[in-house]
């Protein structure tokens, strides 16, 4: 469980940070209830931020924590803040370690600067959708997706579907290096803007 941005974004962000747990085989059904506790916590201990959970709708199995900033001057804010909500901290802490035997290698953290000149005309925006499929590539062309590059070249490319049978579809269809997500709208935390956009999908978050 990571921090995100304060604010809803109608556009897409200008930093993404993916978080990456790579689950051991059989392990999820652990984690997503380990994930409930937490999203529990954030409610009562009034964790602020918006963020994504999704997990991967094959093998080898990974839960994502997505997360946007504006600047480098709202990350650095949130990250005080963090620090400073003390009880918020280590309760997570205390879940982190919880779902350490679940976890098939050590975690992951990357941060992307958005590419909207890679990116194809119809931008993702954060809480948009209800499946995502993506992409790892280096240095190559895009597929229409939005598209966000990390410092050693390395590029995501996002593209968000409303089934799943949509999602894997066009993740099969994309090759190899697509995977397709589901969102789980009970572990994130949405900002208003994602609720009003898909109630429905939402309503189990609407706190």
């Amino acid at each position: 469980m990571f921090m995100a941005s304060t604010l809803s974004q109608a556009h897409p962000p200008r930093i993404l940070e993916v978080y990456r747990e790579y689950l051991e085989p059989d392990a999820a059904q652990a984690i997503h209830q380990i994930e409930v506790d937490s999203a529990q916590i954030c409610i009562r201990l009034k964790f602020p931020h918006r963020y994504l959970v999704l997990e991967s709708l094959t093998a080898p199995k990974e839960y994502w924590y997505l997360n946007a900033f504006e600047s480098q001057a709202e990350m650095d804010q949130v990250g005080r803040d963090y620090e400073g909500n003390k009880a918020l901290a280590s309760a997570l802490a205390e879940n982190l370690k919880r779902k350490a035997p679940y976890l098939a290698a050590e975690s992951t953290n990357i941060f992307l600067n958005y590419r909207p000149k890679l990116s194809g005309a119809t931008p993702w925006v954060l809480g948009q959708g209800r499946f995502l499929v993506t992409a790892w590539t280096k240095g190559s062309a895009g597929r229409g997706g939005t598209v966000f590059e990390g410092p050693d070249g390395n590029r995501l490319e996002i593209r968000p579907v409303r089934t799943r049978a949509e999602a894997e579809s066009m993740a099969a269809a994309a090759g190899a290096d697509s995977r397709a997500f589901a969102i789980h709208p009970e572990l994130g935390w949405p900002a208003q803007e994602w609720v009003a956009a898909d109630p429905e999908f939402w309503r189990v978050r609407q706190r």
